[in-house]
């Protein structure tokens, strides 16, 4: 399976993404660096060209962290990109809350398997509100993990998780 790995918006969130994907990739898995990444940490990067790139991707497996997980939907909605499932870790809901992007979100949980893994208090949307926004969608598991942190910095435990959820996933 075709694994892609999508960071967070910061570049210091690449090791982290590349260490994960290591541990889960059974075959071709590379990690997307992302052109807004230089000198400067934009708060607000225009995602444009990543939305593209994963669009053309060809993956069949997202592993996507933060304004990964944006980047991936984004693919979706505007491009027509489907994979065959997606794991989203820290979905920045207070993000997409302010940016009317939670029906996108709703939809991305009808649209292919996705497991979304969320800190119990992220400070960016903590789990109970995300699976709130969630819902009963078909397609959606969603996993608890501790911490306010936003970082998912234990990557053996998410390793974890994603390979509990892609062991009990119907064929």
């Amino acid at each position: 399976m075709r694994l892609l790995g999508l960071p967070g918006r910061k570049a210091s969130t690449l090791t982290q993404m590349t260490d994960l994907v290591e541990r889960l990739a059974g075959g071709q898995a590379a990690v997307r660096s992302y052109g807004f990444w230089g000198g400067a940490d934009v708060p607000d990067p225009d995602v444009g060209p990543e939305v593209l790139a994963v669009a053309d991707s060809g993956a069949e497996l997202l592993v996507c962290k933060s304004i990964g997980t944006l980047i991936a939907m984004l693919a979706r909605e505007r491009h027509g990109f489907i994979a065959k499932s997606y794991v989203f870790i820290g979905s920045p809901l207070r993000r997409f809350e302010a940016e009317g992007l939670t029906d996108i979100l709703r939809r991305q949980a009808h649209a292919a398997p996705t497991l979304f893994i969320q800190q119990t208090a992220d400070f960016n949307g903590a789990y109970a509100d995300l699976a709130a926004a969630v819902g009963a969608a078909p397609f959606a598991t969603m996993a608890e993990v501790p911490g306010d942190d936003h970082l998912y910095s234990d990557t053996m435990r998410l390793a974890q998780i994603i390979e509990a959820w892609r062991a009990s996933a119907p064929a």
